[in-house]
Parts: structure tokens; sequence; C-alpha cells
């Protein structure tokens, strides 16, 4: 699989365009299901477009299925997740930012198709709403920030977005999602060769049990999920940072805050 590092938007990715910015809706809907999940992502360091930022989902309709881990070590796979406890799969759908998506707004929402190992993915367009970082601001150059409809994960098995009412319908059932956050500085281009790869996720990274960690979020009602109500387990995200694989690890791949809002409108 060829690397994504520099300049190639999509490896193994069906690319469908997107304007930046805005969601794409299913075919024939004027408006999205109204069940969202808004997300803030904060990093010690400013935001660099020329790293990867994944907002990772599960949607397997089960609270006890798989949740999606970090690659930090080779094997790689597709460079970036797996999933946990080694199972095959472990994530469905994610947001990605960098400055190798479509449109100039950064921001991307994939949908995983074909092989279990999660290799191949299909551009859905983008999230709901979305602001890019401002390099000059020393709040917001160091957030990410967006929000992605329910309806927007409801595709069938080739990636295309399923008839409005059926998208809708199959949102507002949805229950459970795994959600893991992961930075890195690399996807490597030999997934059996080592990398001097920079990689934070949920959890302390620089620990095993961190490593393999992943939050489950009830999307059943309204409710905001923030690292705090996590302190003392295995998902809470420390404030120093914890960025595994280099001796003078990189703070702008350091998270060190998030809050997950769901709100069903």
């Amino acid at each position: 699989m060829k690397g994504l590092k520099r300049g190639a938007a999509a490896v193994a990715m069906g690319i469908i365009g997107a304007a930046s910015g805005c969601a794409r809706l299913p075919p024939g809907a004027a408006t999205l299901s109204g069940k969202r999940l808004i997300v803030t992502l904060t990093y010690s360091g400013f935001i660099n477009p020329n790293e990867h930022y994944f907002f990772i989902l599960n949607n397997a309709g089960d609270q006890n299925a798989p949740g999606p881990v970090a690659v930090f070590l080779p094997p790689y796979g597709n460079g970036f997740a797996t999933g946990s406890g080694a199972n095959a799969g472990g994530f469905t759908d994610f947001v990605r930012f960098d400055n190798f998506q479509p449109g100039n707004n950064g921001y991307s929402l994939y949908h995983v198709v074909g092989d279990p190992n999660r290799s191949g993915f299909v551009n859905e367009g983008s999230p709901v709403t979305s602001t890019r970082p401002d390099p000059t601001d020393p709040r917001s150059g160091k957030q990410l920030q967006f929000q992605i409809d329910l309806s927007q994960l409801e595709v069938d098995s080739n990636g295309t977005p399923l008839p409005a009412d059926q998208a809708v319908a199959n949102a507002q059932s949805i229950r459970f999602l795994q959600m893991n956050i992961i930075s890195t500085d690399v996807i490597p281009a030999d997934v059996g060769t080592p990398v001097n790869k920079q990689v934070d996720s949920l959890g302390d990274t620089r620990t095993a049990t961190g490593q393999s960690t992943f939050v489950v979020l009830d999307v059943s009602q309204n409710r905001v999920y923030r690292n705090t109500d996590f302190i003392g387990q295995p998902a809470f995200e420390p404030s120093d940072n914890d960025v595994f694989g280099s001796a003078n690890p990189d703070p702008s791949l350091d998270l060190i805050d998030w809050t997950v809002e769901v709100r069903q409108q």
C-alpha cells in the first residue's frame, strides 16, 4: 500500500467529490436526521495540517463489539488504526483532518468498505459543519471542531448513501458507537518495515493499557462526554505529553482534552 504522508489524498480510498465544510445528504434528502455528534478535540500544540488526525467510530450495533485502536508498530496495516484485541475490523467510519483532503477545509468523512483489515475507504463527503484551525489563534489553532449527523454513517456495502428515509430511520435507531481519537505524523508506506512514527490516541499511550483503550458512546439520549469523565480510567487523556514514538514528542499530535456531545434535535 502506497504511503499517505505527503500529497496522496487517498490510497485505497474511492474519492467522491465533496464541497468543503458541507455535508453530502443522502439522495433526495433535504435535511439530515438531527441526531448528531458535536466534537471538539484539543491538542497541546498548534494543529499541523501536514500531519494526520482521525476521529474514528465503530457503528457495529453492539455495545461489546471491538473498538478502534491506533497502530503503533509494524505490521502497520492501513497505517493508522485497527481493531482492539487483535480483532479484524474495529471501526466502520472516520473523520480525517489534514492537508490531503478534497476541498480546502481539511475535513473528510470516510466509510470502510471491502476487506476486514480496514484498508479500503469511500469518501462520504464532509462533516455537517467544521472549523479549520486558525494558526494565528492560540485557542482555535489548537482545536479541531466539527459535527456529523449519524445518518451520514448509514451507507450500503459499497459505501453508497442509503435512501433518505432509510438512512434517517437507521440513524435514529443507533444506540452504541465505539470511538477513538488518533493523531500521527506518518502513515507508513511499507506495512512491515519499522519507521519513526509518532502516535497519540485516547488514554496514556506511553502504556500498553492506554494503547488498547477506546470509549463506548451511548447515543440514545442527549449527553456530553468529556475527557474528565474518565479520570482514573484507561481512556483518560493526560495533560502531559504522552505521544508515543519519540524522545521529543510533537505537541501538535498531543491530544490533551476532548468533548463529544450527543445531540438529538
